[in-house]
């Protein structure tokens, strides 16, 4: 079902459609009622206004014995009643009835005097009443609702609720035929941009969709080639580097027993930062997919990340299920708490919320902080605040893209903020139920 929101384009190209085909049904509808129904009112009440006057003159003329009978073939043949007394029909009262006011015009513009058509009901039907004036007498002429058989108000509604629909399946059935194809698109192009080959989409319908359908699976396939080159490419260079180091590690250990011990250790240190640099970069080279996701207890997780590592304080969460990548969430939460370990001396805090839907975990530290305009660019492989390139204060550059890799395959939302008192707040969003079944 495309969406409804007020930014979607399938809401936004439903409305214009709705706009446009409701104004084109209001001026048809306006264009045959000025140009064919009015003009046939008019002319239907002129015919009646000057039948009425005719019927009530000619049964003054009549003699008296003529006048019952005239009455009668009268209201049989052309329903019209007309009452010669002066005395008004009973239960007179204004009804309001759109040809009745076109015929009460009529009326007034062929006697040259107001007039005026009042209702009442007769063994329950209504009928409608003026008194037509003939020199010093008056006729009441009445007709019954019957004899008009036009119902201008119930054929305004019935037409307008028919163009209502027609307008709204039609406008519907154009724009989701438009936004359709350009829905497939964008889901395509997320599961691209998640590193996630998606399946071929139809090369087919109007050209441009044809088009773009047919560059994004091109664009899909050079991708994968892309980070499968990568892949083979740091295979690669971490296969090449390891050989020469494991026989700088030889060597180490081949020194003589007099070799300044310091020296030893630091060639040690340097070849151990060597070797996790390396396996951090193919790590990150590796194909950081979307895992299966599982019913798992979130805060038992934490708890096994925190246990035994006295610089964390993390208070144990009862019974927090969710649907997530155990392995995924698990190596997320890991690099964030290196992350300020790293750059924070006092214990850091991990916590979570397990009340709103999606769970939230916070991790919280007391380091310097990430100025707003490089809380993006931190998440770049090898970016570093710590300009020194030394990894005892700056790391490898490597958890955090790691972190946001797997956070964008898996459907986990990072943010970063700054935390009150000074230090930063790492927010991690769990996947909802929605983007859980839609994996």
């Amino acid at each position: 079902m495309p969406s409804l929101r007020p930014s979607s384009l399938f809401t936004r190209a439903l409305v214009t459609l709705v706009i446009t085909f409701g104004l084109f049904a209001l001026l048809t509808f306006g264009a045959i009622v000025q140009l064919a129904l009015v003009p046939v009112a008019e002319r239907s009440t002129q015919d009646l206004a000057a039948f009425m006057v005719l019927s009530a003159r000619t049964l003054l003329q009549l003699p008296e014995e003529l006048r019952a009978e005239y009455r009668g073939r009268l209201e049989q043949d052309y329903g019209l009643r007309l009452r010669d007394d002066a005395q008004a029909p009973p239960g007179l009262e204004r009804y309001f009835f759109p040809y009745v006011q076109r015929l009460e015009q009529a009326l007034v513009e062929r006697l040259g005097v107001p007039v005026s058509i009042e209702s009442n009901r007769i063994a329950g039907e209504r009928w409608f009443w003026v008194r037509v004036p003939s020199g010093n007498q008056g006729i009441w002429v009445g007709f019954p609702r019957n004899r008009v058989q036009s119902r201008p108000l119930e054929a305004a509604l019935l037409v307008l609720a028919a163009a209502i629909v027609l307008v709204l399946i039609t406008a519907t059935t154009l724009a989701r035929r438009v936004t359709g194809p350009l829905e497939r698109l964008a889901r395509a192009a997320e599961q691209v941009a998640r590193g996630g080959s998606p399946s071929p989409l139809p090369e087919t319908g109007p050209r441009e969709l044809a088009n773009l359908a047919r560059q994004l699976n091109e664009t899909s396939r050079e991708v994968q080639e892309l980070l499968a080159d990568r892949t083979l490419l740091l295979a690669g260079i971490s296969h090449d580097l390891r050989t020469p180091l494991t026989r700088l590690r030889l060597a180490l250990e081949m020194l003589p027993e007099d070799t300044d011990p310091d020296l030893v250790d630091r060639m040690e240190r340097d070849l151990g930062e060597m070797n996790a640099l390396i396996r951090q970069a193919v790590e990150l080279g590796r194909t950081l997919g979307a895992g299966e996701r599982h019913a798992a207890d979130v805060g038992r997780l934490l708890a096994d990340l925190a246990a035994g590592r006295p610089r964390i304080d993390y208070r144990a969460a009862e019974g927090c299920l969710h649907r997530v990548n155990e392995l995924a969430l698990r190596r997320i939460v890991g690099n964030l708490v290196e992350n300020a370990l790293r750059y924070s001396t006092d214990p850091v805090e991990l916590r979570l919320d397990c009340g709103d839907r999606p769970p939230r975990i916070f991790v919280l530290d007391r380091g310097p902080g990430i100025p707003d305009a490089e809380r993006d660019a931190v998440f770049r492989p090898f970016y570093r605040l710590e300009q020194s390139r030394n990894r005892r204060t700056g790391g490898s550059g490597l958890g955090l893209a790691v972190a946001r890799q797997l956070a964008i395959a898996n459907d986990i939302e990072i943010r970063l903020g700054s935390r009150p008192g000074g230090g930063t707040v790492a927010t991690l969003i769990l996947p909802s139920v929605l983007d859980d079944d839609r994996a």
